[in-house]
């Protein structure tokens, strides 16, 4: 069963040399283990999308709440999906510029960019537009 799951968590250190590194793994072990995703960081709060089958996400995001380089691990999104969104995508980073901030204050009114504070019910619908910018990284 594929599943959708989003979460947020705030960065051990406030810019953390550690991103790139996260980056380079991530974009190596995902399409391994067949995961796709997109990672956001912003004022030392990561926004996570991952994407696949529901025993390597639920693996991977069990992980994730263990890793030292990530604190007050929340999920926000945790659902069943019956394609990939981002199929392409091993791990993206969205760069940040004031569209993509103005998309993110569309959908969290008064939230100042805080991503760690992002509307679980519109989450995924905050991603499909910043999807839609040319805001990304990708591999």
């Amino acid at each position: 069963m594929l599943i959708r799951t989003i979460y947020v968590s705030r960065a051990s250190s406030p810019m953390p040399l550690e991103l790139k590194e996260i980056l380079a793994v991530s974009r190596k072990n995902n399409p391994l283990l067949g995961i796709g995703g997109a990672m956001c960081f912003l004022d030392g709060v990561y926004l996570q999308f991952l994407e696949g089958e529901a025993v390597a996400v639920d693996a991977l995001y069990q992980k994730i709440e263990k890793d030292p380089r990530h604190t007050d691990v929340k999920m926000l999104v945790h659902e069943p999906i019956t394609q990939r969104e981002y199929p392409k995508w091993s791990m993206a980073l969205l760069t940040w510029n004031e569209e993509t901030k103005a998309i993110f204050k569309m959908f969290n009114p008064g939230l100042e960019n805080d991503a760690y504070a992002a509307d679980p019910a519109s989450v995924a619908a905050l991603m499909r537009a910043w999807a839609g910018t040319n805001n990304w990284m990708t591999l």
